[in-house]
């Protein structure tokens, strides 16, 4: 059902949306709407590699999936690349996109490792949310952390997330 236009006697409904979803650019003045950087970055990507240590791990000793999709976000990782020792992290929770901010935060997060002692299983997150300034570069979109070394950086054929420590490169298999 279609709603009833109301007449406003306020700012032109094209002015509010375009002052609402406008991102301005950190370089050379370019815009994109917060629906563009949502499309630019919303889908399914698969680990191509990680960047660990001065070494690079490939699937199947390392795996992972990173989703991103209306609001969502799921990441699933298996990491084997450690001698005796597997580990697996899967986390879901949500994210928001906003003129020039990016945040997101997990609500569940297991982290499950399986060693010479056995298997143990730890459910500690971190708290709150990660907050992100985006911007908008000529290949890509960027998005830096106000607090931490943390960075996504989306390419129209990937992603690039990356901790100060780990960096993990992923292909882009569904979206865009």
């Amino acid at each position: 059902m279609r709603p009833q236009h109301v007449r406003s006697h306020h700012f032109p409904r094209a002015f509010c949306s375009m002052a609402l979803f406008s991102l301005v650019a950190s370089t050379g003045g370019q815009e994109l709407s917060v629906r563009d950087v949502k499309a630019r970055i919303e889908g399914v990507y698969v680990l191509q590699e990680w960047r660990r240590a001065g070494e690079t791990f490939r699937p199947p000793l390392v795996d992972a999936r990173s989703v991103l999709l209306d609001g969502r976000i799921v990441f699933v990782a298996h990491d084997h690349a450690r001698t005796g020792t597997k580990t697996t992290l899967v986390g879901y929770g949500t994210y928001s996109l906003e003129p020039g901010k990016f945040s997101y935060g997990y609500e569940r997060w297991l982290t499950i490792t399986r060693d010479a002692n056995g298997t143990s299983v730890s459910d500690e997150i971190f708290a709150g949310r990660r907050e992100f300034a985006v911007k908008v570069e000529r290949d890509g979109i960027r998005f830096q952390a106000i607090h931490g070394p943390y960075e996504f950086w989306f390419t129209q054929d990937g992603q690039s997330y990356s901790d100060g420590v780990d960096t993990r490169l992923y292909r882009r298999v569904v979206g865009q």
